[in-house]
């Protein structure tokens, strides 16, 4: 190997070296986007939020598998610490903290869902976890529903 090669290589190196830090970089814990119920909320949404907030859980573990006609794809799991994502994943892969999901993001996602699409079905478990979400944006289309199961753990 010639001195310039040496040179460059010895140059690149570091830089190298820096682009495989970047991911982790990406892994900082990332504050959760809070969900703040409106006046005019849907009240079950409402009453299940308050039934979530009561409970004072900062820290835990959230597993969503989202289902549809389409690829079948592995369940997302979030790590939330101090209402911080701090690990998101998806298999054996893992994913930047905004691909993960918080307990105010699903509350967002239901509230959404309820101003946009023709159907909204949650069932709620007495946590105010909703441990199963279907949005069908269109009672005359087939197949275009989108499947929601939640399960949540403590670390």
């Amino acid at each position: 190997m010639t001195t310039m090669k040496h040179a460059l290589l010895a140059a690149l190196a570091p830089l190298a070296l820096g682009a495989a830090a970047g991911p982790a970089a990406a892994a900082d814990p990332q504050p959760v986007q809070p969900f703040v119920p409106g006046i005019n909320e849907d009240p079950d949404l409402s009453a299940a939020w308050q039934k979530w907030q009561s409970k004072g859980i900062d820290d835990y573990v959230i597993t969503v598998r989202e289902t549809c006609f389409c690829v079948l794809r592995k369940p997302v799991e979030t790590v939330i610490r101090d209402d911080r994502t701090v690990r998101v994943t998806q298999g054996d892969r893992r994913l930047k903290a905004s691909r993960g999901w918080s307990m105010d993001e699903l509350f967002s996602l239901i509230r959404d869902a309820r101003t946009e699409a023709e159907r909204v079905d949650v069932e709620w478990t007495r946590r105010g976890v909703p441990s199963s979400i279907v949005i069908d944006p269109s009672t005359m289309v087939a197949d275009e529903e989108t499947y929601y199961t939640v399960t949540l753990s403590r670390p």
